[in-house]
Order: structure tokens, then sequence, then C-alpha cells
């Protein structure tokens, strides 16, 4: 899988796995995550405009997209529980992905490989993210609460580092 920065040239595009989530999720029990055609493409385009929007693709059709940035991100401000840590982060938000496996975690991967610490938030009847989120490394902290007023279960991720070892020489 390859994971780019989107342009308004995938708009089309994007729109479908935003519907194909909110599918899925009212589908599995989750019906009141992403309400009103939320996230849509205005979200998108702004996600564009400020270069936060990436695409997840096999060789052929893109797959996936998400939002990645860096913080601090007015939506982690307040948090009913405790961050990690105070440290530099960046955000993943908005992932939906049309068909495929392994998506989540190339996404997280990628956001792994480009931050030390990353904050990610999910609805809590959204067991599918919660499950793939904890599968990684993200731990849950607390709940944070989003700008249509709704609570969402706060993750955060740490890069470990390697525990430093002695050379011999």
């Amino acid at each position: 899988m390859q994971i780019r920065i989107a342009s308004y040239d995938a708009l089309e595009f994007i729109e479908s796995p935003y519907e194909h989530a909110r599918a899925f999720m009212q589908a599995n029990g989750n019906a009141t995550q992403w309400p009103d055609g939320y996230p849509g493409r205005i979200d998108a385009e702004e996600d564009i405009a400020r270069g936060h929007c990436f695409l997840v693709a096999n060789d052929r059709d893109p797959l996936a997209v998400f939002a990645f940035a860096s913080g601090p991100d007015e939506t982690y401000a307040e948090i009913d529980g405790a961050w990690r840590s105070d440290a530099d982060y960046h955000v993943i938000h908005r992932v939906a992905a049309v068909r495929g496996r392994g998506i989540a975690r190339a996404i997280f991967s990628f956001a792994a490989e480009h931050a030390d610490y990353l904050r990610c938030d999910t609805h809590e009847d959204n067991t599918s993210m919660r499950r793939t989120l904890e599968s990684f490394g993200f731990r849950e902290y607390g709940t944070i609460t989003v700008a249509n007023g709704t609570e969402r279960v706060a993750y955060d991720w740490i890069k470990e580092t390697p525990r430093n070892s002695t050379s011999q020489s």
C-alpha cells in the first residue's frame, strides 16, 4: 500500500469512503458517530487546503482517506482523564476506507513514521476502530467532547524508545 497526500482531483473519490464508513458504522451499532453528512466534501476540501488529507492506495486505485496533522488540535485541549504527555503531537482524524484489509495499520504505521506522539479519538460504539487502535498500541486515556457536543473516547500512542544498551569495546 502507498500513502500520498491528496489533491482536489481526489474529492469525488474521498466522498465514497466517507459514505461507506457511515453505512458500515450504522450497520455495526454505531449510528451516531458521523451524523448529518459529516465528514463531507467541505471537510475534505479544508484538509486538502491545509495539506492534511492523505490517500491510501494499492497499485491501481485509492482505497481509503484520512487526515493527519501536527497539533495542537483544539479537540484535544480538554480531556476528562489525562494525556500521557504534554509533548508535541500529531493527530489522526476521519479514517475511512472503501475496501481492503490492513488499511488502518498502514495509516497508523505511516503516522508513527512521521511522529513520536499521536492522539486519536473515536465514538464509544465504534468497537472496530477501538480494537484497531488498541492492537496498534494506542491506549485509552479519557474522553473528549467534539465540536458537535458529543463525547469521544480519547487515545494516545507514544513511540517506544529503544533501551540504552551498553556497547562493549
